[in-house]
């Protein structure tokens, strides 16, 4: 009973796969377009989206859960994991089963019996090159690393354009307010043109926040009064050292270039493969005989050592070859930490010129302000040298958020510990 049960699923599994080999292709896309069209008709135009405002931590929530950047990363991280897994894994015995049906084609309507049945199991067991197990495991644990640092970088990248983008809107809602306030403009009714590029800027800082957060379902407004701005006093005691980040992936550079000429010279280790041999631990064949097989007589396990010269001196040319390209690496890194101190240097100069100028222009703009006109016309030059003021200082501040932005890239979001590096959700 049970023999003719498991033939019938056999025969209905064979059935059902033919039945799918049959499917017509052109109608399976049919179905898949009619769903694409039903999608596309659904998609609402960008205008049309409803506008919603979240704060920066909401919008930092978001980012992490929705960025298809991060969510690639995280695969990443995941697929180095099962690697690292595996190596562990491919420990583990492999048991296999087998089955057969053999019978005569004019007694294919007579019920089964079990003399035409035979099934098996079987065992496997095989380690490989033992002598390479330690290279696996530290090169998994390296490639595992790797994609964590990977994604703390594109998270820390996604991070900087988003802060980039939320101060520079804060710029540009500033600027509108001072050039709806400009005392040279008599006329105050709405100019069309600016109008015009004022929607088109709006679009654009919707888009690209959607974008960068994966969420398009909505016009997102960031507030700029929730997220932390940029302090110098806090980041320039950092720009001594190296962020975190910037360290990992010069010494990533190094390992990598390490590995690949220790890998070589594993080569000249001698190769080392163990295996279990099992016959079949159960088997039923014809109905004539049943039973288990393990026993030390019938159980075998293989251990073969080889080991080749390497008289066409291949090995050692490779590993020449790579020790050469580990000691260039070495030069790579010393001239690339020197150009990152020197962009360093260059940043903290810019920086303590952009704030020198900027206390100055506010000192000025204050003792302007304290100064009582004597004129209606001392009063209007005052107010338009005023204006010029802010203007200049409003184009300054949009100079420095690429400043603004290369600190965060390096050393962090505002707040975060100096010796940290950003969380990643």
């Amino acid at each position: 009973m049970l023999e003719s049960l498991r033939v019938k699923r056999i025969l209905f599994i064979l059935f059902a796969g033919v039945c799918l080999c049959g499917c017509s292709l052109s109608k399976h896309l049919a179905r898949v377009s009619a769903r694409v069209e039903s999608d596309y008709a659904r998609t609402k135009e960008w205008r049309n989206l409803p506008e919603k405002t979240i704060t920066w931590d909401q919008a930092l929530s978001l980012l992490s859960e929705y960025s298809l950047e991060l969510k690639e990363a995280q695969d990443s991280i995941e697929a180095a994991q099962r690697q690292s897994l595996s190596i562990y894994t491919d420990l583990i015995p492999g048991v296999s089963y087998y089955g057969y049906m053999t019978r005569a084609i004019s007694e294919l309507a007579d019920p089964m019996n079990s003399d035409e049945l035979s099934s098996s199991i079987n065992v496997t067991f095989s380690v490989p090159a033992l002598t390479q197990v330690p290279y696996r495991v530290y090169s998994a644990k390296v490639r595992t690393f790797a994609a964590v640092k990977a994604k703390e970088g594109r998270y820390r990248e996604a991070v900087t354009k988003l802060y980039q983008l939320v101060r520079n809107r804060e710029i540009e809602l500033a600027r509108r307010a001072l050039e709806d306030a400009n005392p040279e403009e008599a006329d105050t009714t709405s100019d069309p043109r600016r109008e015009q590029n004022r929607l088109q800027a709006d679009e654009k800082y919707w888009l690209d926040v959607a974008r960068l957060i994966g969420r398009r379902d909505a016009r997102w407004n960031i507030l700029p009064t929730s997220m932390p701005h940029v302090n110098w006093k806090e980041y320039e005691p950092r720009l001594d050292r190296l962020g975190e980040l910037v360290v990992c992936q010069f010494a990533m550079r190094l390992e990598q270039a390490r590995m690949a000429q220790y890998g070589v010279a594993l080569n000249y280790l001698p190769t080392i493969n163990t295996s279990l041999y099992s016959p079949s631990l159960f088997s039923s064949t014809g109905g004539t005989y049943q039973g288990t097989f393990l026993d030390e007589d019938d159980t075998c396990i293989n251990l073969s050592i080889s080991y080749m010269l390497d008289t066409h001196l291949s090995n050692w040319d490779s590993y020449q070859q790579n020790k050469a390209r580990y000691e260039r690496e070495k030069i790579k890194i010393a001239d690339g930490l020197t150009d990152h101190r020197n962009r360093i240097q260059l940043l903290r100069r810019s920086m303590n010129e952009y704030f020198n100028w900027r206390s100055f222009m506010y000192k000025h703009m204050e003792y302007l302000s304290s100064r009582s006109p004597q004129t209606a016309d001392e009063y209007i030059e005052r107010k338009k040298t005023l204006y010029k003021m802010r203007a200049e200082l409003l184009n300054q501040e949009a100079s420095s958020i690429e400043s603004e932005a290369a600190l965060i890239l390096e050393y962090g979001l505002p707040g975060d510990a100096p010796e940290g590096t950003v969380k990643v959700r």
